[in-house]
């Protein structure tokens, strides 16, 4: 089955649920990662697929959702794959036209944020678009080009995840990068700015993790804007 969009709702930090809520489409098709469940519930949403060991997940909450009809994709304790990874494996295999992640990023628990931030390579490698957002953040894994919608002040951040990352050209940034090389371990691409509503990322060769970063003046409602 294809399907326009899946929304993976994870298990970890969501601060904001009703800027998450208010990103979603009625014909989004949601999985989430165990007990990411959880956010869905409080949400006000009804999931497609939970996906886990259910180890995050309270039997009252598992059995409303059965007699709701939710599907469930349960799996051992021990294995070899975190949650996260299943739910989006599964997302995979539905061949969207993009993936949306939330619930990502963890509060308390950097290598779950950090392997999840890792997790953006297999969309990628699927050739599905696939972003991670919360109320403050977009986080994309690029290795051609990118176009993303933002404000004037909003800080975009470039990592190379491979030993270098060759001919990275930049458009609408502060600091424009034309045909440069960014390494593994610099922070040469820290904290660019958006100095139109629109910037473009492309390399020639690489994996480059694109972080935007939400600089909102105080009062001012968060607005990412999506993938162009």
């Amino acid at each position: 089955m294809a399907c326009r969009r899946v929304v993976v709702i994870a298990n970890g930090a969501l601060n904001d649920p009703q800027f998450i809520r208010d990103q979603l489409k009625e014909d989004d098709y949601i999985i989430c990662a165990d007990g990411g469940a959880l956010h869905a519930l409080k949400m006000g949403l009804r999931p497609d697929l939970v996906v886990g060991d259910l180890d995050s997940l309270p039997a009252a909450a598992s059995g409303r959702l059965k007699e709701e009809g939710v599907k469930f994709l349960r799996f051992p304790a021990e294995k070899d794959h975190s949650d996260l990874e299943l739910a989006l494996q599964r997302a995979v295999a539905l061949t969207p036209t993009e993936i949306l992640l939330t619930g990502v990023l963890e509060g308390e628990r950097l290598e779950h944020a950090f392997g999840n931030l890792m997790l953006l390579i297999i969309p990628l490698r699927a050739g599905i678009p696939a972003q991670i957002i919360d109320e403050k953040h977009r986080i994309f894994l690029v290795d051609s080009e990118l176009t993303v919608t933002g404000r004037p002040g909003d800080y975009v951040s470039l990592f190379s995840l491979t030993a270098v990352v060759d001919n990275v050209r930049t458009e609408g940034l502060k600091y424009p990068l034309k045909g440069e090389k960014l390494y593994f371990g610099s922070t040469r691409g820290l904290s660019n700015e958006f100095i139109a509503t629109t910037a473009r990322v492309s390399v020639g060769a690489g994996l480059l993790l694109v972080i935007i970063s939400q600089n909102a003046a105080p009062g001012q409602a968060a607005n990412p804007g999506p993938v162009i």
